[in-house]
């Protein structure tokens, strides 16, 4: 009986056009001829627009006045005569700065290699880079330029803190922190009667200096005053719930814009008559609440998406009300609306912007001063003649906003957020 063999079937590869880049071309742009027209069209006017503007940027644009105003986008008039009469001003925010590096490189030795790592040396080394600007000695002297170059060995002074003795841990970390946020407020702000801690006027600080602290600021204090806005409003207690409903929606109700203007005459009437307030405070107070505000209702959305079964195993396994809320709903819901979270950084860190209202000079506000004192003086025909700078911060407000979006994101993916 003789057996009949079967052919192997042989198996083929896909074609060409259906995989690599050239696959994905036609499944995503070329898939009919509506999809091949719009491509077409879009793809065109791309290419112009880019054209045009690669075109100003490399041939026409001037960001020398970018470089004319230097310092100032920094700090604002904080080192000038009118600020700090008599005595030179400009190492307390670099004297600042270095204890923000210090704490990166505690924050880097504790991570170990890592984000915290490529971030810590990333900030200790653009910094330093700062010391090579092709400034001349008058304007940019060697004392400035060898603070600069200090971040680096500041760096690895906080990595080495942090590895060789007891204070390498979180816990600690984030109380220096907080006394580092405290010190820093001090050197800016000066103390009367000490020898080169001469007191400068917050009417002076200005620049992105003032950007930073009013969101570092407004993101510490928020979060946690968010929380317990969103726990109140969860309360069974008819007072407390009422009360955080009516912060809530009065404060998402109003634009923060009208809230800056009114913290002149509303905010000193919660203070003493002779309680020293200043502007700084004020717009620091409001920013802190309006962003407390949307916070709350973040933290409660992700509480309400937990399923109640997680409270009720915890209330079978004999756990009070306030460990199962701490313990394990809240984490939980923060884990859940980390992207919400971060949203509400970013455009808090956007908002300060508005400060202006107020007349304080942040980096926004100061660069529209700069160019509209240079139309009015003639040493410019047109506004638009200074648009660099306004092209310059857009890309100083997009570099932080991409970073904390990005640190977001890696850690979404560390905690797997939406997938378990």
């Amino acid at each position: 009986m003789s057996t009949v063999t079967e052919p192997v079937a042989i198996r083929l590869p896909p074609p060409r056009s259906e995989t690599g880049v050239v696959g994905w071309l036609r499944a995503n742009l070329f898939s009919s001829w509506f999809n091949t027209v719009l491509t077409v069209v879009v793809g065109a006017i791309a290419v112009w627009a880019l054209w045009f503007a690669l075109r100003w940027l490399l041939v026409d644009a001037d960001f020398t006045v970018v470089s004319t105003l230097g310092g100032l986008l920094l700090i604002g008039q904080y080192n000038t005569d009118l600020s700090c009469p008599g005595q030179n001003c400009f190492w307390r925010p670099q004297a600042a700065l270095l204890l923000v590096t210090i704490l990166l490189g505690m924050s880097w030795a504790i991570a170990g290699s890592g984000l915290t790592k490529r971030i810590a040396i990333a900030v200790a080394v653009v910094i330093a880079l700062f010391a090579f600007l092709p400034y001349s000695l008058e304007r940019m002297g060697w004392d400035v330029r060898l603070l600069l170059l200090a971040n680096v060995p500041a760096l690895l002074l906080g990595w080495a803190l942090a590895r060789y003795t007891a204070l390498g841990t979180w816990r600690w970390v984030s109380i220096l922190a907080v006394v580092a946020f405290l010190l820093i407020l001090v050197l800016l702000r000066g103390l009367p009667g000490v020898p080169g801690l001469q007191p400068v006027s917050v009417l002076h600080w200005g620049g992105l200096m003032l950007n930073l602290l009013l969101a570092v600021a407004g993101i510490v204090v928020s979060f946690p005053i968010g929380i317990a806005l969103a726990l109140g409003r969860r309360s069974r207690l008819p007072v407390v719930k009422l009360l955080c409903v009516v912060f809530i929606e009065v404060f998402r109700g109003v634009p923060l814009i009208t809230l800056l203007f009114m913290s002149q005459v509303l905010v000193p009437l919660a203070f003493p008559e002779n309680f020293p307030l200043n502007s700084l405070l004020r717009a620091a107070i409001i920013i802190t609440l309006f962003s407390a505000a949307y916070m709350a209702e973040n933290i409660r959305g992700g509480l309400q998406a937990l399923h109640p079964g997680q409270a009720e195993a915890a209330r079978a396994l004999g756990l009070p009300g306030w460990q199962t809320t701490l313990l394990i709903s809240l984490p939980q819901a923060i884990r859940n609306v980390i992207p919400a979270i971060v949203g509400q950084f970013i455009a808090l860190f956007k908002d300060t912007s508005l400060v202006y209202i107020i007349g304080m000079l942040d980096i926004v506000e100061l660069s529209r001063k700069f160019a509209t004192t240079y139309v009015e003086n003639g040493m410019l025909p047109y506004l638009d003649d200074v648009h660099e700078v306004f092209i310059f911060l857009a890309v100083v407000f997009w570099i932080f906003c991409f970073g904390m979006s990005y640190v977001s994101g890696r850690i979404e993916r560390h905690l797997g957020v939406g997938e378990r």
